[in-house]
């Protein structure tokens, strides 16, 4: 295997020298501005006088909307028009050789001052009585409060980190069946499958949900998403962007063998905001006020479910609930320096009433203080994060599985980039940070284990560069190195990884990753009723490998075709994972009148011990998602989604080769296996949206997840009283949603 792993790093450097000569970018950079292309007026202050400048930073997304804006320099009121009006700018994307990028820009927004009518007067006379001519009109110019002028710089590309899969944050929550939250978008992106549809516990490549790695702004969290509806932890308006790692991710995250899961929160926003949503299973809202003139700001975010109460009408055994909340308040010591302090948690719980058995029941919360320095050509922060999780997981049958952890930590961590010239830019880091463990038990089938009090610890350092050799040319060569102790146990890893990015020819991009990672033993699944799996009960090291091509389509649509592979070794058991695929994604902009996504996945998931490969209880053949959306004017807006997963495999044992009625307690060695059938489900999703001229929107929407009440098998298992094989088939998981969104 890792003769085979050389072979691939080695393929995919020298391909990117062989491949350098011939390409050719638009310009010395490769980028290709943005233009702008609305019609939105940045209007002149009521009670302001003269002319002013403003200049802004910008960010645009890769769908040409703003994600980001910010003051670099122009004085109040006028300032604060800028910053409104620029929110709902429009451009065409920046492209770099033909592909839609993130892009910085600087916009200079000049203000006039209307001219206002004089109350009309008698005409004067002159000495000998003739009428004074009138003075003449103002110029269309001078009277104009038309769309400010804007002159734009390109700073630089917001670089897209090579592997990851996004989606800008103003298209997801178009998506249907994600209820608004970027988070769900995950849900529909190649190599992803839920455990069982509507339930937002994900196998990523293969990997299963305990080898997937949660993290909000760097800090490690147990879980993202709430039981239930499924919504994440972190409110909607509070998320700036979501991207998903399915392998051979940036070196900046460890620790786990499966996928990375990271969202980042906006930024501290110069001007007050606030957004709510209510639906009829939860409501939330954030709100967010600045103070000192716009260096200090105070935001206020939080999410409350009243699921229980429609959970009594159709299944009154179970309780249900969950919420979050957000806290902020940051202030900039200067023109470079800002000190934050955020404050973040959620709480699930599932139980069955009559059992009085919590079936999950999780808790975390963290307190991140954080110093952030930037410059313009690097950017540092240095976080100290104080945490605390409870977590408790149980199966419906009491003999079941079942674990439970309490850990309080305290972690510092230090994250650095810096520019050092276009071709160059060096990315580096470190954290250390301990916890102390109270709870730690974990049951197997009848037997439990108890593991005393403890004081873990954990430590990383990772560097990488970002090097630009050539044009058209991009490498991504980094190195982490980890040390932990867990469970009275040491553990040291070193894990290089390397990614590259080849334009092969106009719009046409070559992109390859390879890494190593491991991951230390876990018992807490942090899913409901699910028990950890054989890989995840040891300790883990997996070596990933990913060639793909990324190339743009007429009618401004973007595809991306992948091959994949990767190897999971468990160091204490003779079982390996083994995971390979097909993946096609296409997306066009939601900003189109027609848009949406396809994403499909073609895979094999297998588990080998010595000899033996059979295939995991979790291959799925064939996974797809496919999304529309039509923008039919006015504000009115109509979506779909279609999900499609084939069966996943089963294995039931008899007693009797016809699989007759018998005795649970004898013997059963006649083994058979199949698939469970497929499932298909449908959801919808339609839309009102009101703009007022203040800047502020009202949207209301009706959205049905699983429209067609479509069933879904679990397995397929020998029933010993009617014998036969029975499946065991789940209820419909429904929800039609009526909702509200405001915001300013």
């Amino acid at each position: 295997m890792r003769r085979v792993a050389a072979i691939l790093v080695a393929v995919m450097v020298t391909g990117a020298l062989a491949l350098s000569a011939p390409a050719e970018a638009q310009n010395a950079a490769g980028i290709t501005a943005p233009v702008r292309i609305d019609d939105v007026d940045a209007s002149y202050p009521n009670g302001a006088h003269g002319e002013a400048t403003v200049t802004l930073e910008l960010e645009v997304a890769e769908d040409g909307t703003v994600s980001k804006v910010k003051v670099k320099d122009g004085a109040e009121p006028f300032a604060s028009a800028a910053l409104n009006a620029a929110a709902d700018f429009r451009f065409t994307p920046a492209l770099r050789n033909g592909i839609p990028i993130r892009a910085r820009i600087l916009a200079k927004i000049s203000f006039h001052e209307p001219y206002v009518e004089p109350p009309a007067k008698a005409p004067e006379q002159t000495e000998s009585g003739a009428t004074a001519p009138a003075a003449p009109p103002p110029s269309q110019e001078s009277a104009a409060i038309a769309k400010a002028p804007m002159e734009i710089t390109v700073l630089g590309e917001q670089r897209e980190e090579l592997g990851s899969i996004h989606i800008p944050k103003n298209e997801t929550r178009l998506i249907p069946g994600a209820f608004a939250d970027p988070f769900r978008v995950v849900e529909i992106l190649p190599g992803v499958a839920p455990i069982l549809s509507g339930l937002p516990y994900f196998f990523v490549r293969g990997a299963p949900p305990g080898d997937v790695g949660y993290f909000i702004d760097g800090i490690r969290v147990p879980l993202l998403f709430h039981v239930g509806a499924g919504p994440s932890v972190i409110a909607p308006a509070l998320a700036d962007r979501v991207d998903l790692f399915p392998s051979a991710y940036p070196a900046r995250y460890g620790r786990f063998v499966g996928g990375i899961m990271a969202g980042e929160t906006s930024a501290p926003s110069q001007v007050g905001r606030a957004e709510a949503q209510a639906r009829v299973f939860d409501a939330g809202a954030m709100i967010e006020a600045p103070f000192a003139e716009g260096r200090g700001s105070v935001l206020l975010a939080g999410r409350y479910s009243y699921t229980q109460e429609l959970l009594a009408l159709v299944a009154p055994d179970y309780e249900l609930g969950y919420a979050d909340y957000q806290a902020r308040i940051s202030y900039a010591l200067g023109g470079h320096d800002q000190l934050s302090l955020f404050f973040f948690g959620a709480y699930d719980k599932l139980k069955n009433k009559p059992l009085q058995l919590s079936l999950f029941d999780v808790s975390f919360q963290r307190l991140d203080l954080r110093w952030d320095h930037t410059t313009e050509h690097g950017h540092t922060r240095v976080g100290l994060t104080g945490g605390s999780d409870r977590l408790q997981n149980s199966q419906e049958n009491r003999d079941g599985s079942s674990s439970r952890l309490n850990s309080d930590g305290l972690r510092l961590r230090l994250e650095s980039e810096e520019r050092v010239s276009s071709e160059v830019r060096l990315r580096g880091g470190a954290d250390f940070g301990g916890d102390r463990v109270g709870a730690d038990r974990e049951r197997l089938g009848p037997s439990e284990v108890i593991f005393p009090a403890r004081s873990d610890w954990s430590g990383g350092v990772y560097a990488d560069a970002i090097l630009r050799p050539a044009r058209g040319v991009e490498l991504v060569p980094g190195m982490r190195f980890d040390v932990a102790r867990s469970r009275g146990k040491d553990y040291g890893f070193s894990e290089p990884r390397l990614s590259t990015r080849l334009r092969v020819a106009q719009g046409v991009a070559w992109i390859g990753a390879f890494g190593v990672a491991h991951q230390l033993p876990t018992s807490s699944v942090h899913v409901p009723g699910q028990s950890p799996s054989a890989l995840e009960l040891s300790e883990q090291e997996t070596w990933q490998a990913s060639q793909g091509i990324e190339f743009v389509l007429p009618s401004a649509m973007l595809s991306k075709l992948s091959l994949f592979y990767s190897r999971i070794d468990s160091r204490e058991t003779e079982l390996i994972g083994r995971d390979y695929g097909f993946e096609l994604f296409l997306r066009r902009d939601f900003t189109e009148k027609l848009g949406g996504f396809l994403s499909y996945t073609l895979s094999r998931t297998e588990r080998i011990i010595g000899p033996q490969t059979t295939l995991s209880s979790f291959d799925r053949t064939h996974v797809i998602s496919a999304v529309l959306g039509y923008d039919l004017g006015r504000g009115f807006r109509l979506g779909g989604r279609a999900y499609y997963a084939s069966g996943r495999p089963y294995y039931a044992s008899c007693p009797t080769p016809d699989c007759g009625p018998g005795d649970v307690t004898l013997p059963r060695p006649y083994l058979h296996s199949g698939r469970v059938p497929h499932f298909m489900r449908v959801d919808v999703r339609f839309e009102k949206r009101w703009r007022f001229a203040s800047g502020s929107w009202l949207a209301a929407n009706f959205e049905w997840f699983n429209a067609l009440l479509a069933s879904e098998t679990q397995d397929i298992a020998w029933d010993p009283i009617r014998g036969g094989l029975r499946s065991d088939v789940r209820s419909p998981l429904t929800l039609p949603s009526i909702g509200i969104e405001a915001g300013y």
